[in-house]
C-alpha cells in the first residue's frame, strides 16, 4: 500500500483523463479504493506473488510498444505540438488539428495493439506464462525486444501508408512521414475556442 499511493495520484489523473465524466478526486478515489481491496485479496486471501510478477511482465510487454509510439510521433513531428488542441477531449469538446478519426489516432492505436499482441504471443517465462509462440526461439524469451522493432516499423509504415493532416506537424512540417492537406476541424462543445471553419492545414 505504501509503494502504491506514490503512484496513486498520477493514476488517477489519468484515469479521469480516459473517463472525463469522473473529476480527479473521483477517479483517484475509486482507483484508490480498488486497488486497497485487490492488495488486501491478493495478499491475505491468494498467494498472488508469481501472478503479480506475471502481471508486471505483461505490463512492460503490452506498454512498451505504446512508449515506441509516442517516441516516434515527438520524432515525426519535430517536437513540435499544439498544447491547447491537446486539451479538447480533456475539455469534453470535439475537433481540432488532434481529433483524427472521432478522436482516435488509428495509427497510432494500431500500431500499439498489433504489437502489444505479438510481444503477449512470444512470451516466454518458464513456470509462470509461455505464449503460443513463446518457444518459437528455443526457450528465450523475445516479446520485449520483437515488439518494439514491430511496433516501430509498423507505426512508420503506417505513417507512410496513411498519411496523416499536415497541420499535426508544425511549421517546419513532417519528419520521414508523408501528409496531407485537409481542413482542421472547428472545435466544439463545452467553453469552446473559435476556430474558423476554412482553416486549412498548410
Amino acid at each position: 500500500m505504501a509503494t502504491g499511493t506514490t503512484a496513486l495520484y498520477g493514476t488517477g489523473l489519468d484515469f479521469s483523463s480516459v473517463f472525463p465524466r469522473l473529476s480527479r478526486v473521483q477517479a483517484t478515489l475509486l482507483v484508490g479504493g480498488l486497488s486497497i481491496a485487490f492488495i488486501f485479496v491478493g495478499r491475505f486471501g491468494l498467494d498472488l506473488v508469481q501472478s503479480i510478477s506475471t502481471f508486471a511482465t505483461m505490463i512492460i510487454t503490452c506498454t512498451a510498444p505504446w512508449m515506441v509510439v509516442m517516441m516516434l510521433g515527438y520524432w515525426t513531428r519535430r517536437g513540435w505540438y499544439d498544447p491547447d488542441a491537446l486539451q479538447v477531449f480533456n475539455r469534453r469538446q470535439r475537433g481540432g488539428r488532434y481529433w483524427f478519426a472521432h478522436g482516435w489516432n488509428w495509427r497510432g492505436m494500431t500500431a500499439w495493439w498489433v504489437t502489444a499482441v505479438i510481444g503477449v504471443l512470444f512470451t516466454n517465462i518458464p513456470g509462470q506464462f509461455v505464449g503460443p509462440l513463446g518457444d518459437l526461439a528455443g526457450g528465450v524469451d523475445i516479446s520485449l525486444p520483437l515488439s518494439l522493432v514491430v511496433a516501430a516499423v509498423l507505426f512508420l509504415a503506417l505513417l507512410r501508408v496513411f498519411p496523416e493532416p499536415r497541420a499535426v506537424y508544425g511549421p517546419e512540417g513532417a519528419r520521414l512521414a508523408r501528409t496531407v492537406e485537409v481542413p482542421v476541424p472547428p472545435i466544439s462543445g463545452p467553453a469552446a475556442l473559435s476556430v474558423p471553419s476554412t482553416t486549412l492545414i498548410s
